[in-house]
């Protein structure tokens, strides 16, 4: 509109249509699944530039995801499954996960330009989350979209040349998780630990790290041989169910299995032996540390992280 101020707006419209039919191995009796549905999302956002070096921008916007399991072949409703048999319109009435975003944030070049500060402020809500809708998850109306979450948090991050050969860039993100909303289920308390309920309101979602941070360098140490590293860390995690409440001992009055933080680190290096051959050498997790990314809603096994791995790339134009 101005140099000094920026209007933006769009909207975004998906139309799918699903059929499958799933046939009984044994009695080969065949059952359609029919899912269709037309989806809009929507963005806008003002930015405005207080000077050459920097803007301030507030933006808001909307996505969707359609209700989909483990296998997306619509045969049961087990993880979320597409589920969509007749006369199963109560399992979510076909609505799919909406997220809505919005995000207050700034970006000042400083130095002369040599450096590139950001930062932001977020606020991210998913509504209609399917959840467990009764103690089969894979019966017809085994799922419904009755959850609800929220993240917000606020992220620093920090680019660019600190000296002509030094450069590097640097993020840091700290955040929070919360159910909102869950199923209530009337089924035994004992039993509430692998399921949603109302009392997992207020709890923090699962396999989900409040805190990560993440520091590159790279020296440029001849004009033909750069040497650099990395550092990433994420703080520990609680499990559970993708998209629910982490799993809680209510007895004890604590999380059940809770994932320990780590930090790894990587190193790299490249050599130029000319405008068209160049060499580049990858570690990663050189310390091989042992460390763990996500664990399963009943605590029985975990997914590790990859362990120190090397990758020498020899890359020619011709």
């Amino acid at each position: 509109m101005t140099n000094w101020l920026t209007l933006f707006a769009g909207a975004r419209m998906d139309s799918f249509d699903y059929s499958n039919t799933i046939q009984n191995t044994n009695t080969l009796v065949q059952t359609p699944n029919n899912y269709s549905d037309t989806i809009w999302n929507f963005h806008a956002g003002i930015s405005v530039k207080p000077s050459d070096d920097g803007n301030v921008y507030l933006a808001f916007g909307t996505s969707s995801e359609i209700n989909g399991g483990e296998s997306d072949l619509g045969s049961n409703c087990g993880y979320g499954g597409i589920c969509s048999l007749p006369g199963a319109a109560s399992v979510g009435d076909g609505r799919p996960e909406r997220i809505t975003n919005i995000e207050l944030g700034t970006k000042w070049e400083l130095f002369d330009h040599r450096l590139l500060l950001t930062a932001a402020a977020f606020r991210l809500v998913k509504d209609d989350v399917f959840e467990t809708g009764s103690a089969d998850s894979y019966a017809d109306a085994g799922s419904l979209n009755t959850g609800k979450h929220r993240v917000q948090g606020v992220e620093f991050g920090l680019v660019g040349n600190i000296t002509s050969r030094l450069s590097g860039q640097a993020s840091i993100t700290l955040m929070d998780s919360k159910i909102l909303r869950s199923n209530d289920l009337d089924i035994p308390a004992a039993t509430l630990l692998a399921f949603p309920d109302a009392s997992n309101v207020g709890r923090k979602l699962s396999n989900f790290a409040n805190n990560q941070a993440n520091l590159l360098l790279r020296y440029q140490i001849t004009d033909a041989f750069a040497l650099g590293g990395a550092a990433n860390y994420k703080s520990r995690i609680s499990a559970g169910q993708p998209d629910g409440a982490a799993l809680f001992d209510y007895a004890l009055g604590k999380y059940r299995y809770t994932v320990p933080a780590y930090t790894t680190f990587d190193l790299f290096a490249s050599y130029r032996f000319s405008e068209k051959l160049e060499a580049r050498l990858n570690v990663r997790n050189v310390t091989d540390k042992a460390h763990y990314l996500a664990a399963y809603r009943g605590g029985f096994f975990v997914y590790k992280g990859d362990g120190r791995a090397a990758r020498l790339t020899l890359a020619a134009k011709f």
